[in-house]
């Protein structure tokens, strides 16, 4: 009699719970333990319950409450480790899965769980293998191609990422997190148009999805046909759609209006570790004076490597805030005081402009990490330099627009190797190190009447996505379109940060992209002796490079328009003396320069601080900003 109550009241919570109704499915469930304590069943549906709903120490109790009745069910153990998974205990998730397996070999879910594990804990290619052994079992299960197409883009594999996911997008076509990483894997192949339209898909069909809508506002930049106009209105756009949601009211600022005080200065980055952002910081966050601000460090990654210790030891205070929500950011910040916070992620991954949209502190600035406008209301500023931001251009940012003698600072690595001559009389090498989504067809044919300008020459080409065979295709093809064979191209792979340095050596010229100039890269070559010939457009991240050459005393090298470009490119091509002299002069140049000035740059970015403070302490609005 019993029995068949348990199972009656089980089954009406079984179909309360395939409906989605997952209240009214854990109500059922435990009533059916209250009157069978050891019903094995509602025991299984009650973890996996809450760990639908994120109470993942629940779901392990669950799990071995149900192990314990039923220690022979390889179910059970699965469940028991996708909630270890969860609480990031993978060595102990691992030997779970590997325990299901052993028990059932065909429960194909226990074998994605075990390569989940193993891609979290690094192992990529036994993962790999093991999403493999998976989809023999289950060869339409969109989960674990789309796990595998995860770990395929880990290792830098992006065409078999792609083939992964491009299969999952058919067996699910309705989840945007599927075309979401698909255009991750292509912008990464340099394939932007179809990175733009599978993020606008995955927007589409996810109610706005965050991830793509920031990766689609980041795509525009690398856009020749994009306006300024129109990059400021899609990033409005983003404000409407992203923040609709948002109906969390903080309370009242409460901060001391003293304008001369000491201020308390928020950093908040996904990249505070071995990324442009962790370079240009260093220097920067070392070079605050203790005495008028005191820094704290909002890292949104939890990713830890050398550069986020060197961080660190700089920082006054750090929070790891890697989980959490907008809101419980918003109120760590109020509990720190934050006087001034500072985006340095933009609209790149694991930015927290949520939390800037719930205004969380009284003064908040955009500045480094992203090339122009977050188009947020509530960011108040966005600093920039006098190269990216000419004074006509205030109406292009959502922000006042602060200026500073310039954006960046640059901390030189110790490693660097020395520079090295190049051999007298050999044929001019040309080359550029950017990220291949810079590499647009129009730079392409602009870099061919380069080569074809100076006959003899090759061109030196290197990044990660240079391994894939359908990348290095796609770029020859181009370049043969322009009239330049292949054996003048050169695609080399990615290399550790010294050897790639190094590379230099064997650069005559860099040449930079256009209208996404280089940032870190443009600072690494001129370091190692490369001139590097620029092309400023009509957008701030054009004109990156223009300032690194106008801080270090060599804005020669800028080219008016893309006659002006290869003009210069064959004049130095043709002065063997003249590049000879600014391969001796340009490290000692940039090492003088307010470039390399840590000190100098933080009392600079202080001073702006300090104005923009004074401005909210005095009840005034936020208002363009210049900097001496």
């Amino acid at each position: 009699m019993a029995f068949g109550l348990v199972q009656g009241i089980y089954a009406s919570a079984l179909q309360h719970h395939q409906a989605g109704r997952l209240p009214e499915a854990e109500s059922g469930y435990r009533q059916a333990l209250s009157v069978s304590p050891n019903h094995y069943e509602s025991l299984h549906m009650l973890g996996v319950i809450a760990g639908q709903t994120g109470h993942h120490e629940d779901a392990l109790a669950l799990a071995e409450q149900a192990i314990a009745v039923r220690p022979d069910v390889a179910e059970a153990h699965a469940n028991r480790a996708v909630a270890l998974l969860m609480l990031a205990r993978r060595d102990e998730a691992a030997a779970g899965f590997r325990k299901a397996i052993a028990m059932k070999p065909s429960y194909a879910p226990a074998h994605i769980g075990l390569a989940n594990a193993l891609r979290e804990m690094g192992d990529l290619d036994d993962a790999i293998d093991t999403y493999r052994d998976a989809l023999k079992l289950q060869p339409d299960d969109p989960e674990a191609l789309t796990n595998m197409g995860i770990a395929y883009q880990q290792l830098e594999q992006y065409d078999a990422a792609v083939d992964a996911f491009e299969q999952a997008v058919m067996l699910a076509p309705s989840f945007p997190m599927i075309h979401h990483n698909l255009g991750i894997a292509l912008h990464h192949q340099g394939r932007l148009d179809e990175a733009g339209s599978r993020f606008h898909q995955a927007i589409q069909i996810g109610a706005g999805y965050p991830q793509s809508h920031a990766a689609a506002l980041l795509g525009l930049h690398y856009r020749h046909e994009m306006s300024p106009a129109l990059i400021k209105a899609a990033h409005k756009e983003w404000e409407r759609v992203q923040t609709a949601n948002l109906t969390t009211v903080l309370p009242p600022l409460a901060n001391d209006r003293d304008p001369e005080r000491r201020l308390r200065i928020g950093y908040v980055s996904g990249d505070l570790q071995t990324h442009p952002v962790g370079y240009f910081m260093t220097k920067v966050l070392a070079g605050h004076d203790p005495r008028r601000v005191e820094t704290f460090c909002y890292a949104t990654n939890g990713h830890v490597d050398a550069m986020t210790h060197r961080l660190k030891a700089s920082a006054n205070h750090w929070r790891d805030v890697s989980e959490g929500s907008p809101v419980s950011l918003a109120e760590q910040v109020r509990e720190d005081r934050i006087d001034i916070l500072v985006d340095l992620s933009g609209h790149t991954d694991r930015n927290r402009l949520l939390t800037f949209a719930l205004r969380a502190a009284p003064v908040q600035a955009s500045w480094l990490g992203y090339p122009g406008s977050t188009g947020l209301s509530a960011m108040d500023y966005l600093i920039l330099d006098r190269a990216s931001a000419p004074d006509s251009e205030d109406a292009l940012a959502s922000e006042a627009i602060v200026r500073l003698p310039n954006r960046f600072c640059y901390d030189p690595p110790a490693a660097a190797p020395a520079v090295v001559a190049r051999p007298a009389g050999a044929p001019v090498v040309f080359g550029s190190f950017n990220n291949i989504a810079k590499v647009r067809p129009q730079v392409v044919a602009l870099w061919a009447k380069v080569l074809k300008a100076v006959p003899g020459s090759r061109l030196v080409l290197k990044w990660k996505s240079y391994s894939q065979p359908s990348v290095r295709a796609r770029l020859l093809r181009e370049f043969k379109a322009e009239g330049i064979e292949a054996d003048r191209i050169d695609l080399r792979l990615k290399s550790p940060h010294t050897e790639l340095l190094a590379e230099y050596g064997d650069i005559d010229i860099a040449l930079d992209t256009f209208p996404f100039s280089g940032g870190l890269t443009s600072c690494e070559a001129l370091w190692m002796g490369v001139p590097v010939i620029t092309l400023p457009r009509d957008r701030p991240v054009s004109r990156q490079t223009l300032g690194f050459l106008q801080a270090i005393g060599h804005a020669e090298l800028s080219a008016a328009n893309e006659d002006d470009y290869v003009r210069i490119a064959a004049d130095l091509a043709a002065d063997s003396d003249r590049r000879a002299a600014l391969r001796t002069r340009l490290r000692p140049d940039m090492a003088a320069s307010p470039l390399c000035d840590g000190p100098g740059f933080a009392r600079t970015l202080e001073d702006a601080y300090r104005q923009m403070w004074r401005r909210w302490c005095a009840g005034e609005a936020p208002a363009p900003i210049a900097v001496a």
